[in-house]
């Protein structure tokens, strides 16, 4: 007998969330700079929680919890965007990444950091020489927040721009959705590229950019880990607001409006939430593609459409995602690499290679063919609704 939606759904959210610690243990005690065990990771933890001394490696492991944490709340997020987005505009190929949502933040991404000369973890300890306290204070609370403020703007105008020229006599054009993100994209795309090229001559600024092209989770701070949660709690504070209204708008925003709901406060809430869960995370790890796609789409076959379900079961899919990401490039492709390297040295030297890959250029690996997949089986009922 087949499990009904809701009963999958609870299953596939215990699953995960027993799953999300053992693999942030497994993230931070196995990586291609030595492994710990995950009983040393699980004494990091204690420590920082002040419950024990730190260890002599404490310091190595504690960057590794500090990027697994941060793929937990980026994945969390982008998925919680991604079906938020596709219940609003009542479509599967709706993706903040697709949509420009995601450029719109990484185009205020990319200006914060050419103002600021570079995003690295130096960045809010740099030395202010000729400063006094309260001068090298202000620069530096400034040095944090420009980037998360200016990723937020650049996702909220790109949001309601595309939502705007989508919308014709309170309908929205699917067909007129993607051409409109393509559009911004392709624009905002050119502008960040016209960025790249006048800030050659400043290293810390290019490479800051050229890493945020495919998303990174090296080098995170805790102040990082503070901005991609902000906003992933706000999104899912929001979720008990929305979840009903974003159900009756599948029917439509008249029928919407006859059953009870705002569809005005709807987008409005849901379009703010989608912008700042999508900078948030491009603020701290640069543009993953096609999370906000790939795993709304999945557990909306598994647990159904129904959005109290499907939100929170996102959120902890889209971060199992990311995480499984990390533990795949930094776990488990060294120790296939030691495996391998006897018989077979050139993929020896490719798995090692892998642990170097941004985490952006394999997702978007998985997440292209998956769109190609929808657009080919379900292409031309999707752009004809």
């Amino acid at each position: 007998m087949m499990m009904p939606p809701r009963h999958r759904a609870i299953w596939l959210g215990a699953v995960l969330l027993f799953l999300l610690p053992l693999l942030v243990l497994v993230a931070t005690g196995y990586s291609e700079t030595g492994r710990y065990g995950m009983l040393s990771a699980a004494r990091v933890m204690l420590a920082e929680l002040g419950l024990t001394a730190p260890s002599a490696e404490h310091d190595i492991l504690k960057l590794r919890l500090l990027r697994a944490l941060c793929a937990v709340g980026v994945g969390g997020s982008l998925a919680l965007a991604g079906a938020m987005t596709q219940g609003l505009f009542r479509n599967p190929l709706a993706e903040p990444g697709l949509l420009g949502v995601g450029s719109g933040a990484m185009l205020g991404a990319v200006v914060a950091i050419a103002l600021l000369g570079g995003y690295g973890p130096d960045m809010w300890t740099r030395p202010q020489a000729g400063d006094g306290l309260a001068a090298a204070a202000w620069t530096r609370v400034v040095a944090l927040g420009l980037v998360p403020l200016l990723a937020f703007v650049g996702a909220l105008a790109a949001t309601f721009t595309i939502y705007r020229l989508a919308t014709r006599q309170g309908r929205i054009s699917v067909a007129g959705l993607l051409l409109t993100g393509l559009a911004i994209n392709a624009l905002l795309g050119a502008l960040m590229a016209a960025l790249q090229v006048l800030l050659l001559p400043d290293w810390q600024a290019s490479r800051a950019i050229i890493a945020w092209g495919f998303g990174t989770f090296d080098d995170r701070s805790l102040f990082h880990i503070v901005v991609v949660w902000s906003g992933a709690l706000v999104a899912l504070a929001a979720m008990p607001l929305v979840a009903l209204e974003l159900d009756l708008l599948a029917g439509g925003e008249d029928d919407a409006a006859t059953l009870g709901a705002d569809p005005a406060r709807v987008k409005t809430v849901v379009l703010a939430c989608v912008a700042l869960a999508t900078a948030a995370s491009v603020s701290v790890s640069g543009q993953i593609a096609f999370v906000g796609l790939l795993v709304p789409h999945v557990t909306r076959l598994l647990v159904g459409p129904h959005h109290r379900r499907l939100l929170p079961v996102a959120f902890l899919a889209g971060a199992t995602l990311l995480l499984l990401v990390v533990v795949f490039q930094h776990g488990l492709c060294p120790v296939l690499a030691e495996w391998v390297a006897a018989g077979s040295p050139r993929l020896a030297v490719a798995c090692r290679r892998v642990t170097s890959m941004q985490p952006g250029a394999l997702t978007s690996l998985l997440g292209a063919p998956f769109f190609l997949y929808l657009l080919l089986r379900q292409g031309r009922r999707v752009l004809g609704g």
